[in-house]
């Protein structure tokens, strides 16, 4: 999951370009050398953090905001510039005015469940607040009647009505108005699986005074889901003989838990959009208010009709050739699915993070030979945008194709199984972030990264980044602009770590050693104040 300092640098931060020993002094300065637990397993443990790459005449400049766990506010040279502390969001996301939305908790007896989605001004103060979501025994710190607490159980998306997927310039404010919230429920449902309790997604509409004023729930459309009969006895056979990671929720216990059946990762409206205003009646699918969602483990991303309810648009589960879907090739785990928004290049498109990983449910075969469970596996990601009409792919980052020459097969090189995200900016470019190595880079339409970091606050969240976010300076006029400064990584054959002595190796590669400080540097890494009663799986994410 992590760099490694002798074959990857080059690779991972700057994909093969030239590097200079500048970068030590912006970049380096306070590197650590983490002792990794786990470290039997074949990952590198050290590694450095922040901007690891910059080319600020090339990039689109704003701030980064972490988007898991606690809110952060980065700026392009990885300086720390704003920080929520005791706040937690999944994700976090900001709104114009300093304003951002948030979570605050977790509710232990759930699987990722917010207590409380809020909005937080400037200031940190609460502007809004959902959680009449559930009620659930008290929970201590929460409040509480009888006995109870309210809590949202948000978990994964949200969106404030009338505002892009993610930050736009000179987009509305969004006060006041309308979230979308995507949620958990716990139910039965024999069709789906007889011996289990579901977790299933629910989608909410809540407005400024929390609360609900529409609901659409999953399991109420399962058949307009494009399962066969081969994939809904898959998931009959949960939890898996075949698959331990994805049956882990089975043997936990909480009044929360279960099969978390579609795991539903991401929602979005639509939004404002070419097709829509081409033609409302043959493109009516892609009205503004209908809902788009993707579901992780079946494979399959769908638009929910808003007045209806009805399933009116899918790409998914079936990818077979001569399918409609084919076009766009075998998707696995996918995340982040949206259509990108008005004004922004490649408006219209949808874009998504294709993990690879397993997921899937259909017939036995070798990625799952006894039961069909997570039965399609790839072991490299990419990333997508195609043409949400014809299904024709329009941009595709993919290690396969976008690398020349004997290495092009090194899909490994770019391949995060779970969490992870891409954003369109407005200068062209798209920034991606690649979770499961906790980094976000930002490529220009031919490949190009003018921009990579790697995340120092990930090993307080699981050693993942779920998602981040680019964000225009705009959104935070209390700020003062922060200095961009280009960052240059050194040649990757000459960067080394001394010994103990302070020696460093002689390796007979032509050039200056780039010479780390290690002062201060931690062999340590510490451990988390609280962890789970079983490791994340990426069934979990």
């Amino acid at each position: 999951m992590l760099v490694s300092m002798h074959d990857s640098l080059d690779n991972h931060f700057s994909e093969g370009e030239s590097m200079n020993a500048s970068w030590l002094k912006v970049c380096m300065a306070g590197v650590a050398v983490l002792g990794i637990a786990g470290a039997a397993q074949a990952v590198p443990g050290t590694f450095p953090t922040g901007t690891v790459k910059y080319d600020p005449s090339r990039a689109y400049n704003g701030y980064l905001l972490i988007g898991n766990e606690t809110p952060r506010l980065v700026d392009m040279n990885g300086n720390l510039v704003k920080e929520w502390s005791g706040f937690n969001g999944m994700p976090n996301k900001a709104l114009p005015g300093g304003r951002i939305l948030t979570g605050t908790g977790t509710w232990k007896g759930g699987q990722q469940d917010t207590l409380a989605l809020i909005e937080l001004d400037s200031g940190g103060n609460k502007l809004w607040e959902f959680r009449n979501g559930q009620q659930v025994p008290a929970i201590p710190g929460q409040p509480s009647e009888e006995g109870k607490t309210w809590i949202a159980r948000q978990h994964h998306d949200f969106q404030r009505k009338g505002t892009p997927v993610y930050p736009v310039p000179g987009q509305a404010d969004g006060k006041g108005g309308v979230t979308l919230v995507l949620a958990h429920i716990n139910e039965r449902n024999d069709n789906i699986n007889k011996g289990i309790q579901l977790v299933s997604d629910i989608f909410y509409e809540v407005d400024a005074s929390g609360r609900i004023i529409w609901q659409w729930k999953a399991s109420d459309h399962v058949d307009e889901l494009g399962f066969d009969e081969a994939a809904f006895k898959a998931m009959r056979q949960y939890p898996p003989k075949d698959n331990p990671v994805a049956a882990r929720h089975a043997a936990t216990v909480k009044p929360g838990g279960g099969y978390d059946w579609l795991h539903i990762n991401c929602l979005s409206y639509v939004g404002p959009n070419k097709w829509y205003d081409e033609d409302p009646v043959k493109y009516a699918a892609f009205h503004p208010d209908n809902v788009l969602f993707n579901s992780r483990d079946a494979n399959l991303m769908a638009i929910v009709d808003r007045k209806t309810g009805r399933i009116v648009w899918r790409l998914g589960p079936d990818f077979r050739p001569g399918t409609p879907d084919a076009g766009v090739g075998q998707i696995v785990g996918a995340h982040g699915a949206h259509i990108i928004p008005e004004g922004l290049p490649g408006e219209g498109n949808l874009l998504f993070f294709d993990n690879g990983g397993t997921a899937g449910y259909g017939e036995p075969n070798p990625a799952a030979p006894l039961t069909g469970f997570h039965n399609v596996k790839r072991d490299y990601s990419r990333v997508v945008e195609f043409n949400p009409v014809t299904k024709e792919i329009v941009w595709e980052y993919d290690w396969y194709k976008n690398h020349k020459g004997i290495l092009g097969h090194h899909g490994f090189k770019f391949f995060s199984p779970f969490v992870s995200y891409a954003q369109r900016l407005p200068n062209g470019n798209t920034m991606i972030t690649e979770g499961d190595m906790e980094r976000v880079f930002e490529l220009t339409p031919d490949y190009e990264m003018v921009w990579g970091y790697m995340a120092p606050y990930a090993m307080s969240a699981g050693g993942v980044l779920y998602r981040a976010y680019r964000v225009p300076y705009e959104f935070f006029p209390q700020l003062p602009k922060p200095e961009e400064v280009s960052v240059t990584p050194p040649a990757n054959g000459l960067f080394q770590l001394p010994n103990d002595k302070g020696e460093y190796a002689k390796t007979g590669v032509q050039g200056e050693v780039v010479k780390v400080n290690m002062a201060g540097a931690s062999a340590a890494v510490e451990e988390d104040e609280e962890e789970d009663e079983q490791p994340q799986g990426m069934h979990s994410y």
